[in-house]
């Protein structure tokens, strides 16, 4: 025997409330995206200059004067209250860089109208990758460079920078060699104030997905904060 029509209106009822619930559950239970502010201390010692190892809080990226693959002089200025992501590669590796390359495009196409975005590889071999040598590898990868810059410079001060500001190198005796030092696979997210938000496997497509989301999640806290001051 079928149901009445008041009997299947009220199951038709339930059905929604149960519904309703279930979303509103997931809804309660689904954790917020967070995204912690990464000192010295929290990462991995071999890609920490000994000196800051212990550091535990106040690390911002510091001061640098490099050379853009259109020849352009940048500093630290040029991307203040930007949202970078960081890398090291050269333009003759053979392995991981060009993995790294490909999932740094997809970071690339879902940011390249947003000028709050700054993609930022650094040189691991300056002497050889020169201006021109980092021009034509942007063009030959399809690298946008209003929002991609590939960066070389004083050997020293890129060195300096990876393993003082944004630890991704090795420190000599573990994996140094003749090109003056071997970068990791990491992709390094930067926040608008220059505080360290995050570690990715720059090899992995999976990992670069997750990186555009906390890029997006950054963004929308950024923008919800100016408007709570407004």
């Amino acid at each position: 025997m079928g149901l009445k029509r008041t009997e299947r209106n009220k199951l038709l009822i339930l059905m929604m409330i149960f519904i309703l619930g279930v979303a509103i559950a997931y809804s309660i239970q689904k954790p917020t995206p967070y995204l912690p502010v990464l000192n010295p201390a929290d990462i991995e010692p071999s890609v920490v200059a000994d000196s800051l190892e212990r550091v535990g809080s106040g690390h911002v990226v510091g001061e640098f004067n490099l050379v853009n693959q259109l020849g352009e002089s940048v500093s630290r200025s040029d991307v203040d209250g930007k949202i970078r992501v960081v890398s090291y590669f050269f333009t003759t590796c053979p392995g991981i860089c060009i993995d790294m390359t490909a999932n740094l495009k997809l970071v690339q196409a879902a940011f390249l109208n947003d000028h709050r975005v700054m993609i930022m590889s650094h040189s691991a071999t300056p002497v050889y990758d020169s201006v021109p040598v980092l021009q034509a590898y942007g063009e030959a990868n399809g690298i946008d460079p209003q929002r991609w810059w590939l960066l070389t410079g004083d050997p020293k001060e890129l060195n300096t920078l990876a393993r003082t500001s944004y630890f991704t190198v090795l420190e000599e005796g573990q994996g140094w060699d003749e090109h003056s030092f071997i970068h990791t696979e990491n992709l390094v997210l930067i926040d608008h104030k220059g505080q360290l938000r995050g570690y990715y496997d720059g090899t992995r497509e999976d990992q670069a997905e997750m990186l555009v989301g906390h890029i997006q999640y950054l963004i929308d806290k950024q923008a919800k904060a100016l408007s709570d001051e407004g």
